[in-house]
């Protein structure tokens, strides 16, 4: 099996357009690829899934413990499994956990070193150097060189390194994934041409001595036990309903749920026993006032809301207050929450991780908060309803993948 993790020198470095370059090529070339993202994002996984036609999965060593991390990774692993990092190679939370580097030496997979070339030549060799010597414990494999002018400036930058050189990407502004407030448009909005992008990512690279250098053990693998589906989730997922960890839908479904796709724009709702509204961009389509939707959640019906979820809820007159649409990012980062009162997913008292991300502001009166965070309550957590900015991994918190669908049995008992 080979396994390799592309991490950064530092965030904007072109990480996700040759990570999913390298999962499109190598899936043209026969390989069974994997995704997977370093840290909380959902929007770099939508360009895995696309290069590679199977859900690509988040690695979170602070909001998951290790053992998590490394079940996920095993479940989902294939013949190539490609791991993105976030941001820099050792940029991490504010205490240093959850870096790529973290990832890596968790997962025991060698590391390439993604580095933007462009203002550079015999410099890149102290600069690689320093990422090489910062952890011994690190395993860096190799470069690759991003945003370069051309031949004569990759010689300058190969000779400067002591480590290996897989090759080179040139500066090339038509294969650069398009961008909006956060972050990256999602795959699935503006479809790139991934086909295009894998020839030209892989072009000037050695892409069988990268793979050599990738050979890892197969880990264990250990199926996730399941039960028998007794209730069905409606799950939002449309062109504003993005947003979700492919984890929290298998820990549903192990818990004894089925998942069933709705859109809530297009004014759908199935026959089911609760609601599940991730997170995504609302803002932008201007959901209409669903009717069924909002019997359905004044009935009883539970409801799980995340971000997006709870700005729909707003929006829907489920919940009181208005949305307000921010310049900048709220409350960004990494989230200890402890549950104020029992909801639809946690008994009081829980304490887990999450994280917030979100270019928005809820403006509301007091009321029933689902969360206390250090900054005080935060979301709404009344009867059949739990909404918040906060995102969670339910592979940080399995204990509310059941409660959620323990919820939904007991509104099934009722309404049959």
């Amino acid at each position: 099996m080979k396994t390799f993790v592309i991490a950064g020198t530092q965030t904007g470095v072109g990480k996700t357009t040759i990570a999913a370059g390298l999962m499109a090529a190598l899936a043209r070339r026969g390989h069974r690829v994997q995704g997977f993202k370093v840290g909380p994002d959902y929007i770099d996984p939508s360009y895995h899934e696309r290069a590679t036609g199977r859900p690509s999965r988040n690695l979170d060593l602070w909001m998951c413990s290790a053992a998590a991390l490394r079940q996920s990774y095993a479940r989902a692993a294939a013949d190539v499994n490609v791991v993105e990092g976030m941001m820099g190679l050792f940029d991490g939370a504010a205490d240093g956990r959850g870096s790529t580097a973290a990832v890596a030496k968790t997962l025991g997979a060698p590391v390439i070193l993604v580095v933007d070339a462009s203002g550079l030549a015999q410099s890149a060799g102290a600069l690689v150097h320093g990422y090489a010597t910062f952890d011994p414990g690190l395993s860096l494999a190799g470069v690759i060189f991003n945003r370069v002018a051309g031949e004569g400036h990759y010689e300058y930058l190969r000779r400067s390194v002591r480590l290996p050189s897989f090759g080179w990407v040139e500066r090339d502004p038509s294969i650069a994934l398009p961008e909006r407030h956060l972050g990256l448009v999602p795959a699935g909005e503006r479809p790139p041409d991934l086909v295009r992008v894998g020839e030209r990512v892989v072009r000037h690279l050695e892409l069988e001595a990268l793979l050599d250098r990738a050979r890892v053990p197969a880990p264990p693998r250990t199926a996730l036990p399941k039960r028998a589906p007794s209730v069905t989730i409606a799950c939002a997922r449309d062109e504003a309903f993005t947003f979700y960890y492919q984890d929290n839908l298998d820990l549903l479904e192990a818990a004894g749920a089925r998942i069933v796709p709705f859109s809530p724009l297009r004014g759908e709702l199935p026959n089911a026993d609760a609601l599940y509204l991730g997170g995504g961009f609302p803002e932008l389509h201007r959901p209409r006032a669903h009717r069924r939707l909002r019997e359905a959640v004044r009935a009883g019906m539970p409801v799980y809301a995340e971000c997006g979820g709870l700005m729909y809820l707003v929006g829907q007159g489920l919940i009181p207050g208005r949305i307000e649409m921010t310049a900048r990012l709220q409350n960004f980062g990494y989230k200890e929450a402890r549950a104020a009162r029992d909801t639809v997913v946690a008994r009081r008292g829980l304490r887990l991780r999450g994280h917030e991300f979100h270019h928005s502001r809820w403006i509301h009166p007091r009321v029933p908060a689902a969360w206390r965070l250090a900054r005080g309550p935060e979301g709404y957590a009344r009867k059949n309803i739990h909404a918040s900015y906060v995102h969670l991994h339910f592979g940080g918190a399995p204990e509310c993948a059941r409660r959620f669908v323990e919820s939904a049995q007991r509104w099934r008992g009722k309404t049959s």
